[in-house]
């Protein structure tokens, strides 16, 4: 089954899904500055598609941070108090 499902990605697709966080952001932002050069409007798909493996990827940073404080009753603002 997973032959058959790459078979109909394109190339873009692929390249996405191997590409570091950091190629994203460049071409993220080379895509960025063409369509502000042709006058702005709506986003491109390949923005929308760059945006969206972006923000899946930081999200997935985010959940699998040690540091973040899993505990459902914390608030941030209880931290800064100095109690």
């Amino acid at each position: 089954m997973g032959l058959l499902r790459d078979l109909f990605k394109s190339s873009f697709q692929k390249w996405i899904e191997n590409a570091s966080y950091e190629d994203l952001a460049k071409a993220y932002e080379q895509a960025r500055q063409q369509w502000l050069k042709k006058g702005g409007g709506d986003k491109t798909q390949r923005m929308y598609r760059l945006d969206a493996e972006m923000s899946k990827r930081t999200a997935e940073k985010w959940k699998n941070d040690p540091r973040r404080n899993k505990d459902p009753n914390f608030r941030w603002t209880d931290a800064n108090r100095w109690d």
